[in-house]
């Protein structure tokens, strides 16, 4: 909870029951996206589970999705819309270094094509020379494949493919997320300590 002061400007016209939690959801729903899920859906279904026996803490808002980890509106759940102003302050920038010179000036793409003779090209070159090249289009004979067949896929992207489905099942089982914490009792949350690692919601 903070208070009024705190909190961000669009908060002060906002008329929800949790207007003082900077971490609740907004009076008029929008459409939003859990960082942790990964799934978008409507701002009015963020619940709150309550937690009871704690001096400090009342609960933490959670997303939807069944037995996802995520919380807090515009912590670990943001609204999809780049213009809502609960994104403010936030911005995405496709640029990287290549793409102004040492003074900051912008620089013209034709002027930064590969050159092996560069230093930069050069080096990494250098560096992954003997990686597999991972465009094989018109050489998949080489390969041992048929044209247009693609390679098998790397043992570390089946492995992270595997973990991030079985990841994704779990989010379309049954919520097993009680909506009640009772922390009484816990003498890590009876002391005068504001704050630990329980506190932040993510």
């Amino acid at each position: 909870m903070s208070d009024e002061t705190d909190d961000p400007g669009w908060r002060q016209a906002d008329s929800s029951p949790g207007k003082d939690d900077c971490f609740a959801p907004p009076a008029e729903p929008c459409e939003c996206y859990c960082l942790h899920c990964q799934r978008t859906f409507m701002s009015d279904g963020i619940w709150f589970q309550k937690i009871i026996g704690d001096k400090h803490l009342d609960g933490f808002w959670m997303c939807p999705t069944p037995n996802c980890d995520g919380k807090g509106f515009t912590f670990d759940i943001f609204p999809t819309d780049p213009s809502h102003p609960a994104n403010e302050g936030w911005h995405e920038c496709d640029y990287d270094e290549d793409d102004f010179d040492e003074d900051g000036n912008p620089v013209d793409p034709a002027e930064r094509d590969y050159d092996p003779d560069e230093s930069k090209f050069k080096a990494l070159d250098d560096d992954y020379a003997d990686e597999d090249d991972d465009d094989i289009e018109g050489e998949e004979w080489k390969h041992g494949l048929m044209p247009g067949e693609a390679p098998p896929e790397p043992q570390f992207a089946e492995k992270a493919r595997k973990e991030w489905e079985e990841e994704q099942k779990k989010y379309d089982e049954p919520d097993r997320r009680p909506r009640v914490l009772d922390w009484t009792g816990r003498e890590d949350r009876q002391g005068e300590s504001q704050f630990n690692e329980d506190d932040i919601p993510f």
